[in-house]
């Protein structure tokens, strides 16, 4: 059944892996009765963690959609992994909702991923609350918890409820707001109340004025102004949970259901038109979806999911899909809940579904029913930081490689396969090294087995000095011969400028028609390096003098007499090598600051500056891409999976001695024909 876009909500549960997110969705379906009995992780039947790779490993691997109904509301949520190797699935499911529920462990606070998912969250406008899961676990600290809470996420971090107790003796959470609380705990109830209501009424200018003024507002007041506290991030709320003894999960869906906003009242998707400029797009407007989530499966086929912005579509229509400029049939709409799908007659503004069979539509499509004259924003799905190059096991994998590989591409963004255009590998890219592993296991799985190994590194040459060098190509036969002579200087360049040609030949010496078959000699001669194969960059060369023939000189003649020269010019100008130096950017907690500096140390890293974030700390490091290779796996066993990094392109650097003569040794034995051959 269709539902109205005031009675819809939607949200995503994010944080970090074992933060209960997937025994909590459980237990919300079990108290709404939408499941008649509760799985466990451990025994691999919940509704979420349904494919065959999350059962074996008892971890979320994607963003899993569920849908319950509670308090007369409809609430859509969506279950996403909290491993760092999967973020592309809870960047694709904060496209589709309007409100984010950052899952936090009592007894372990915040997370690298916590944190970053709620900056994320915060980032798109969308509404925020915190989730505090394992109420009951033994050994929680309640005042390091608020402490790391507060220092986090803000001091706009307000729990709306809290327990008789932390730990195993935990029987009753209580509401700050409620009338009926026993004497025990009125006092801090009333310090809660009031420092929410401090938060609350920050939102509205009136109302801060008339609680200053007066010392109170009504209730009537403050629950007037919740909604619009909640949307402009004045109040974060803390709602506290125990999945295992079903504490604080009604209040859970309560909030959701009543506080949290409905299509027509969130931040909707940014949509622009052919200028760019922004496009609003109301819930009763024309239909405009966005897909948020692709699924191949060699048994169904494709499923694409979408994520209705505004109208409605009905099953057995026709969309319009801008990226290709062409409308598609569509069959069955279907309603998605875990892995159960059931057809759907139609679908409104705030629903998720799923259609099958359009083989066309991409993660990020705009859909619309041709009425609409915009598209939405892309997803911002992150970078790929690890790659590996690969080759087909068996050459009967050859021809199945590629249309394999996009297909897992299709399904997940940060998954690419492609061809290094630096070193000529076919390598594949991905979050980490977990990400690429259980990816390739997928692939395995339809008979198609990869070689793996670590990718080359892009380096490259250049000269450190200004040289010289010339040469006289020869060559008779009987009849016609062949005859040029070049002489070129070489000058370096600043790092990044690339190659630059100039003619200073005079007197003609070598005449103007051959000139430019000195320089394709030259810049051909640049991809393949002198010194040790790698492509050659920031230098000048200068062509200054040579000797034709009137018979026997010809353009191949000189292209070939300028390549020699050129390699003739390098060795006498200091030839260097250049390696990437990377910009790298990590999250880390502040207790494995040590280990990670002594890490980088001994990576030839510098640190170029730290911030630090409550119990996190970001640090600013540049380090050779060499060096960087393993640091995902690394990384993850220093911190024990809680640190994250990004890391980008800075620039080029030189390769210290003696490191650069063991690339080059090593480049001599990989490739002995291809050095035979220069």
């Amino acid at each position: 059944m269709t539902h109205r876009p005031e009675d819809v909500r939607t949200v995503a549960l994010v944080g970090a892996g074992g933060a209960g997110k997937t025994t909590l969705t459980e237990t919300a379906l079990f108290l709404a009765k939408a499941i008649s009995r509760k799985g466990t992780v451990e025994e691999g039947n919940t509704a979420t963690d349904f494919d065959a790779d999350e059962r074996e490993r008892k971890q979320s691997l994607t963003a899993s959609p569920v849908h319950l109904t509670w308090a007369d509301t409809f609430i859509q949520s969506i279950d996403c992994p909290g491993a760092a190797d999967f973020v592309g699935e809870p960047t694709a499911a904060m496209a589709a909702v309007e409100t984010v529920a950052v899952a936090v462990t009592a007894k372990d606070g915040v997370s690298v991923t916590a944190r970053r998912r709620f900056q994320e969250a915060g980032k798109l406008g969308l509404v925020r609350c915190v989730v505090l899961t394992k109420i009951d676990a033994e050994n929680i600290d309640p005042d390091a918890l608020m402490a790391s809470l507060q220092a986090n996420f803000g001091e706009h971090v307000i729990p709306l409820n809290f327990p008789d107790a932390y730990g195993p003796g935990v029987h009753k959470i209580y509401n700050v707001f409620a009338e009926d609380l026993p004497d025990h705990v009125k006092e801090k109830a009333l310090a809660l109340r009031k420092a929410a209501t401090d938060a609350v009424v920050e939102c509205d200018d009136a109302l801060i004025e008339k609680y200053f003024n007066e010392g109170a507002i009504s209730k009537e007041e403050l629950f007037h102004a919740f909604p619009k506290a909640i949307r402009t991030g004045h109040i974060v709320p803390v709602l506290h949970t125990s999945s295992a003894k079903e504490l604080g999960v009604r209040q859970l869906m309560d909030f959701i259901a009543h506080e949290t906003p409905s299509p027509a009242e969130g931040v909707a998707r940014t949509a622009r038109d052919a200028s760019g400029a922004e496009v609003h797009l109301e819930p009763k407007g024309p239909f405009a979806a966005q897909v948020w989530k692709v699924v191949v499966d060699p048994h169904v086929g494709k499923t694409t999911f979408l994520r209705v912005w505004s109208g409605s579509v009905a099953s057995k229509s026709s969309i319009f899909v801008p990226r290709l400029n062409k409308t598609e049939r569509i069959g069955d709409l279907h309603d998605v809940n875990g892995k159960e799908h059931k057809p759907l007659a139609t679908a409104s503004a705030g629903m998720i579904v799923a259609l099958t069979k359009v083989d066309d539509l991409h993660i990020g499509d705009t859909v619309t029913d041709g009425h609409v004259a915009a598209v939405f924003d892309p997803i911002p799905f992150p970078p790929a930081q690890v790659t590996l190059a690969v080759e087909p096991k068996n050459r009967a994998d050859e021809a199945k490689l590629i249309p394999e590989l996009a297909k897992l591409h299709e399904a997940d963004p940060t998954f690419v396969p492609e061809r290094d255009p630096a070193t000529g590998e076919f390598v594949i890219r991905g979050i980490s090294a977990l990400h690429l592993d259980v990816t390739l296991k997928r692939l395995a799985k339809k008979k198609v087995e990869l070689v793996t190994h670590p990718p080359k590194v892009p380096y490259r040459e250049t000269i450190a000095a200004a040289g010289a060098g010339e040469f006289r190509h020869k060559k008779q036969s009987g009849g016609r011969g062949q005859f040029a002579e070049v002489h070129l200087k070489l000058e370096p360049l600043p790092r990044g400028a690339g190659f630059e040609f100039v003619d200073a030949v005079v007197g003609g010496t070598i005449p103007r028609q051959f000139i430019p078959a000195v320089e394709k000699g030259v810049r051909d001669t640049l991809p393949h390096g002198v010194v040790a194969g790698f492509p050659f960059t920031d230098v000048r060369a200068i062509v200054h003098f040579g000797k034709f023939h009137d018979v026997d000189s010809d353009e191949f003649s000189f292209k070939l007499a300028a390549s020699q020269a050129f390699r003739a010019a390098v060795e006498a100008s200091r030839p260097i090598l250049l390696e990437p130096i990377m910009d790298v950017e990590i999250d880390v907690p502040s207790r494995f600051m040590g280990e990670i500096s002594g890490d980088l140390n001994s990576r030839r890293g510098r640190i170029v500056g730290m911030d630090s974030e409550g119990d996190l700390t970001k640090i600013h490091a540049q380090v050779p891409l060499p060096e960087m290779l393993n640091y995902s796996t690394e990384l993850r066993s220093i911190t024990s999976g809680e640190g994250e990094f990004r890391a980008h392109l800075a620039r080029y650097d030189r390769v210290p001695p003696p490191l650069d003569q063991q690339v080059i040794e090593k480049h001599k034995k990989e490739t002995p024909h291809a050095h035979a051959a220069h």
